[in-house]
């Protein structure tokens, strides 16, 4: 082998090298931008997760609020039922008074 063919074997690898390592720049640079964006992904599902936990929490206190609403809603219903049905009683005993008191006339 001519030093001239060796020169050429070397330059040939130098340019190799050179290439390689421009090639692991690009890639390390490529690497970095990439875990910036999954950092960037990590931190707006973090984000969504705790509004997503916070909804649900709010949710659930708004579902016992109205359940508990509601349970009293029923139970003043009930008391307005008992309460009508002796309006109802009362007022069935008027008319018979007033009845009795016309002797039965119109």
């Amino acid at each position: 082998m001519t030093d001239e063919e060796r020169q050429r074997q070397m330059d040939f690898i130098l340019n190799q090298q050179a290439q390689f390592v421009t090639n692991m720049q690009k890639l390390e640079e490529a690497d970095t931008q990439a875990n910036k964006r999954i950092d960037r992904l990590e931190r707006v599902l973090k984000l969504a997760l705790r509004a997503g936990l916070r909804e649900r929490k709010e949710r659930r206190e708004s579902i016992k609020a109205l359940t508990a609403s509601q349970a009293d809603t029923d139970r003043k219903l009930d008391a307005l039922i008992d309460s009508q049905a002796h309006t109802d009683q009362r007022l069935d005993v008027l008319i018979d008074i007033v009845n009795e008191g016309r002797n039965g006339k119109s």
